[in-house]
């Protein structure tokens, strides 16, 4: 789940920001009873964004890579439902509720194996850019010693099936390496520029990624997300598909919101 700081977009301000740490801190603050946005809309809502890529400016993003990133995170359906059939939020010990920014391996990795499974059926080059993907997650959490030494053996388990399976796909995926890289960054880009809408944090942001030679900045600017440089090849509208429980019911709300 990806809880939201408030239901409407609102003008962004203060100094620019990475991006995960923006949105690392609005999962911090929430509460069980705030709006969120499951995992697998999200994930939509990444695809509807590489859908809209100016072709001269972000090559290579075919209907198959736009279906791939659409589904990135579909593994987490049976954690999180969907805008139509949600579930019910979780909350650790501490009271902080459960999101993707806090979850451990014993949820995320079945997740992201689901996923991973989920986008090859759109080719080769789908599935492995979704594995790379995850890996490149799964790296980080080694790096900083995070969870217990059992966690991290499941993880290094994980990295070592999905070195096997890029294995596999390479040969299959039908681009060189470095353009299957730059469709990494791509699907990196996409995860975390939806993740920025999702949680709709009140400071602009840059991203890491580079993208036709340089890094994007994302705000809210006088009614609408600004994406500088722009990417796109036009203006994109989206819902983002919203939840949130009050006695035991599921409230729903799609908030459009304005790319450009």
């Amino acid at each position: 789940m990806i809880f939201r700081s408030k239901l409407a977009a609102h003008e962004s301000e203060g100094a620019v920001r990475p991006v995960f740490e923006a949105i690392a801190e609005v999962q911090r603050g929430a509460t069980v009873s705030d709006w969120y946005v499951t995992q697998p809309d999200h994930a939509g809502v990444s695809g509807k964004l590489a859908a809209a890529f100016d072709s001269r400016k972000v090559p290579n993003v075919s209907e198959a890579i736009v279906s791939a990133i659409s589904m990135h995170d579909i593994g987490w359906m049976p954690y999180d439902g969907d805008v139509n059939s949600p579930c019910t939020p979780r909350q650790h010990e501490s009271g902080v509720p459960v999101s993707f920014a806090n979850t451990g391996p014993e949820r995320f990795l079945p997740a992201w194996v689901g996923s991973i499974q989920a986008s090859q059926s759109t080719g080769a080059l789908g599935g492995l850019i979704v594995s790379e993907h995850f890996a490149r997650i799964g790296h980080p959490y080694l790096d900083r010693g995070a969870g217990t030494p059992e966690q991290r053996a499941q993880v290094e388990q994980f990295l070592h099936r999905e070195t096997a399976r890029a294995e596999r796909l390479l040969p299959q995926a039908g681009l060189p390496p470095e353009e299957i890289e730059a469709l990494i960054t791509v699907i990196q880009f996409c995860d975390l520029a939806s993740l920025y809408l999702c949680s709709n944090p009140p400071s602009p942001v840059e991203l890491p990624q580079i993208l036709n030679g340089g890094r994007v900045q994302l705000s809210f600017e006088n009614g609408a997300f600004r994406m500088r440089p722009n990417l796109l090849d036009h203006v994109l509208v989206v819902e983002i598909p919203c939840v949130r429980w009050v006695d035991g019911k599921a409230q729903r709300e799609m908030v459009p919101v304005k790319v450009q």
